[in-house]
């Protein structure tokens, strides 16, 4: 090989320095990169908690020969070290994966080194003029105040411990600026039971997400908010309604099938392989 791959001198941003891959090329110049880093989350993806999500990035280069070969031997190095850290938790499940915008030469790539296909896609669906919901009344609505730096460091506390990536502040205050927007806690006896995020995008009444809290999983809080967001929709004249959901993801996939969301494209790509 006329270059090498080593492993930085320090953790960067916040990962193991043991976590990520630099190559260079005999002169010292910089060809690419790969890292891996786990996390534990037993909601996304029901029944596969330990995720280790790889990536592979390598600048493009005249010399093709050299752009597949140092990507690939990233790619391997990379698979070793999530390997590693896959053992660490023999207890658990594990997936190890990547995600991209949609790429088909990128995910040839993958599929080519032993990985599955997945991917997330979008729903939607034509909310009924007859759809009529009323809330329990033990169900309180309330709204995230995003006015308050407290109150968005506790929705980014739950937010984060829910799903796979965290939110940034300044993300969340982008959707504030979309027309329509809520980003509410629905709650029993003063206890948050889960919530959601919602706006009109591209003339959609668009469901950016819904979580429930562990604790009140299996109770139906999750119909309770689609209900509601879709009730929501229609006060404002929105029948049409939009999503994004990791395919792998069945609950939810299923939870929307039900109110008659279907699948209208693929969008992000994640490539996986269950070691």
């Amino acid at each position: 090989m006329n270059f090498e791959i080593c492993n930085p001198k320090e953790d960067q941003y916040g990962n193991s320095k043991d976590n990520i891959f630099l190559a260079f090329d005999i002169s010292g110049n910089y060809l690419g990169s790969a890292y891996t880093y786990p996390s534990i989350n037993y909601y996304q993806i029901y029944g596969t908690p330990y995720i280790i999500f790889i990536d592979v990035i390598v600048e493009s280069n005249d010399d093709k020969d050299l752009y597949k070969e140092v990507r690939q031997q990233l790619l391997e190095k990379v698979y070793s070290r999530a390997m590693d850290l896959r053992k660490e938790r023999p207890d658990l499940k594990a997936r190890i994966y990547s995600g991209f915008n949609y790429d088909e030469e990128k995910l040839d790539f993958y599929l080519g080194n032993g990985f599955n296909e997945d991917y997330s896609i979008i729903m939607e669906a034509t909310i009924l003029e007859s759809h009529s919901y009323n809330l329990p009344k033990n169900v309180r609505v309330t709204d995230c105040r995003l006015d308050l730096e407290e109150s968005i460091m506790e929705y980014k506390r739950i937010y984060d411990d829910i799903f796979i990536t965290p939110i940034e502040a300044n993300i969340l205050r982008e959707q504030a600026n979309y027309n329509h927007f809520k980003n509410l806690y629905f709650s029993i006896k003063g206890r948050i039971q889960g919530g959601c995020t919602i706006f009109e995008k591209d003339g959609f009444g668009y469901i950016e997400t819904v979580y429930v809290l562990p604790e009140a999983q299996g109770n139906g809080i999750s119909k309770i908010i689609v209900s509601y967001i879709l009730q929501y929709f229609l006060s404002l004249g929105l029948n049409k309604t939009r999503l994004e959901v990791w395919k792998s993801n069945k609950r939810a996939v299923e939870l929307y099938k039900s109110f008659g969301y279907n699948e209208a494209q693929k969008n992000l790509m994640f490539p996986y392989i269950i070691p």
